[in-house]
């Protein structure tokens, strides 16, 4: 499977309080109120646009966050991945398998946007009525048509699943270091929202091995722990499910135990990021790895998407359309979560 290069919509003119409703056939089923921006109205410019930026993707009515260009530190050392250990109830590092995530090495990257919640009931029903597609597995259209549902994470995909979404939307999935960049930062940092030890507040967890270890039995709603935010704003990066990559999962360059690796990986396994809450704490680090074949899924396994920034994007009138849509749909969405708590 191949990055889909990202396509722009673009709407045909602009007026004053006009109403701009994406096609059902992209999926994305709101109007938003178009402002009408002075031509002399000046808009910062990519090297400006500040970290976590919030847009509304054009296509399927993600909310995305902007991860901008630069260095960051990707992968663990052993005195890191101990201490992570320790703080997980577990003794060493080769407990929790981060010898996969060896060596720590700086990594840079070009800036980009990622959905801000995995892919949803919601976002995944729009793309089933847009495209047709039937599913392997009936654990995401169980909850179809339930309000109360449409913010749990789709569930069950496999990769060519995850990967065909992206594509309908004029995404991506991402590479292993886009989404470890949107978890971490640039700081180095063993979790999203620090380094200070997970807490249940922190994400989707269940107890701790010093509390009694009783995980969840289920995924649940996006978004319900904002004390796990990542530096950009993107939530669920850890806990909740596990995430596809666009990668396959081989020991990184440079890796002392790549061969220790290769006695038990297969190189046809894709690699997945985020700890789901079905394997509980040994996941729940955000240089985390797991790897699984393609064809392979199960109810703890979602995703998200990425955006490459379109050439001259920041600036347009199509970066205020997306930008403008946002309080709107940051409604609609705390609306689907009010309907979620009613018995």
């Amino acid at each position: 499977m191949q990055p889909v290069e990202p396509r722009t919509i673009w709407p045909q003119r602009f007026t004053w309080s006009s109403l701009f409703t994406v096609p059902a056939a992209q999926g994305f089923r709101f109007s938003v109120l178009l402002l009408l921006l002075p031509a002399t109205m000046e808009i910062a410019p990519a090297g400006d646009l500040q970290p976590g930026t919030l847009i509304v993707h054009p296509a399927d009515g993600a909310l995305m966050v902007y991860v901008p260009p630069g260095e960051f530190v990707m992968g663990l050392e052993k005195a890191g991945a101990d201490r992570i250990a320790r703080h997980l109830g577990f003794e060493r590092g080769d407990d929790l398998w981060a010898w996969e995530a060896y060596p720590q090495r700086n990594v840079y990257l070009d800036g980009f946007f990622i959905d801000k919640y995995e892919v949803t009931v919601e976002r995944w029903q729009q793309f089933v009525a847009a495209t047709g597609h039937r599913s392997s597995s009936s654990e995401t259209s169980r909850h179809f048509d339930q309000p109360a549902a449409k913010l749990l994470p789709a569930a069950s995909m496999t990769w060519a699943e995850a990967g065909q979404y992206g594509s309908w939307a004029g995404k991506s999935l991402p590479t292993e270091a886009q989404w470890e960049k949107a978890a971490r930062g640039t700081d180095g940092r063993a979790y999203p929202w620090g380094n200070s030890p997970p807490s249940e507040s922190h994400g989707h967890f269940g107890q701790a091995p010093q509390q009694g270890g009783r995980l969840p039995s289920l995924y649940t709603l996006v978004g319900t722990f904002p004390k796990g935010s990542s530096p950009y704003g993107a939530l669920d990066m850890l806990g909740n499910q596990y995430e596809w990559t666009s990668q396959w999962q081989e020991p990184y360059p440079g890796n002392p135990q790549a061969e220790k690796m290769r006695t038990y990986h297969s190189s046809q396994n894709v690699c997945l990021r985020g700890g789901s809450w079905h394997h509980g704490w040994i996941g729940f680090y955000a240089a985390k790895r797991f790897g699984l074949p393609p064809e392979e899924t199960h109810f703890h396994i979602g995703f998200r998407t990425v955006w490459k920034v379109p050439p001259n994007y920041i600036g347009t009138a199509a970066f205020a359309r997306d930008r403008a849509a946002v309080p709107q749909r940051q409604a609609q969405l705390d609306q689907f979560r009010q309907a979620a708590k009613r018995p």
